[in-house]
C-alpha cells in the first residue's frame, strides 16, 4: 500500500499547485500572488491542522511576507505573468536535470483541500489587494516589521501565523 506524502512540502510544490490551478481557470498568476497565496494557504494550514505546509521559513520583506526560494524560482517574471513551473536543478549522471516540484494525486487529501479552499476564497484577488491583507496592523508581518530597526533576515515564525489565522478563524466563525 502506498503511502501518502503529507506536509511539509516544498514552497515551490505549493507554488507550482496553484499555478496548475490557474491554468485551469484561464487565470495568470504574477510572483507577488504566488508568494501571498502560499503564505495564506500556509497559515491557514497551520490554523486547521496545527503543522506547516511549507519546509521554508516565512520571511518579512518590505512588500509582505516572502518565502525565499518562490522568490528566486519566479523573479525573472518581474511584475509579469509567471510563463513556466518552479523547478529544482538535480544532477543525474553528470548533467543537470530540472524537475518541477509537485504535490501529486498521492498527497495528503486534506491539504489539497485546504489549498482548494484558499484558491476558491483568495484566487480572484490580484497581488496588490493580497498583499493590502497582509500588511494590516495586527498580521503577522506588520508585527515583525514594525518591531524591527534593522529589516534584514526577518523571519516570521510559524507559530505567530498560526496565532493569527487560528483568531481570523475564530472571528470569522458562523454565528
Amino acid at each position: 500500500m502506498a503511502r501518502l506524502k503529507t506536509p511539509p512540502y516544498d514552497a515551490k510544490a505549493v507554488a507550482n499547485y496553484f499555478l496548475e490551478l490557474a491554468e485551469r481557470e484561464g487565470k495568470k498568476l504574477d510572483a507577488m500572488k504566488i508568494q501571498k497565496l502560499v503564505y495564506l494557504a500556509h497559515g491557514w494550514h497551520l490554523a486547521i491542522t496545527g503543522k506547516p505546509l511549507i519546509t521554508e521559513r516565512v520571511e518579512a520583506w518590505l512588500y509582505g511576507p516572502v518565502v525565499r526560494s518562490l522568490y528566486s524560482a519566479f523573479r525573472d517574471a518581474g511584475s509579469g505573468p509567471i510563463t513556466r513551473p518552479a523547478c529544482d536543478p538535480e544532477f543525474v549522471s553528470g548533467r543537470v536535470v530540472l524537475t518541477v516540484p509537485r504535490i501529486d494525486e498521492s498527497a495528503d487529501p486534506d491539504t489539497k483541500q485546504i489549498l482548494d479552499e484558499v484558491w476558491r476564497v483568495y484566487g480572484d484577488f490580484n497581488a496588490i489587494q493580497l498583499s493590502n491583507l497582509t500588511h494590516q496592523p495586527d498580521t503577522p508581518w506588520a508585527k515583525i516589521w514594525n518591531a524591527s530597526e534593522d529589516k534584514n533576515g526577518l523571519i516570521i515564525d510559524d507559530d505567530l501565523i498560526k496565532q493569527y489565522f487560528v483568531n481570523q478563524a475564530r472571528i470569522h466563525e458562523p454565528a
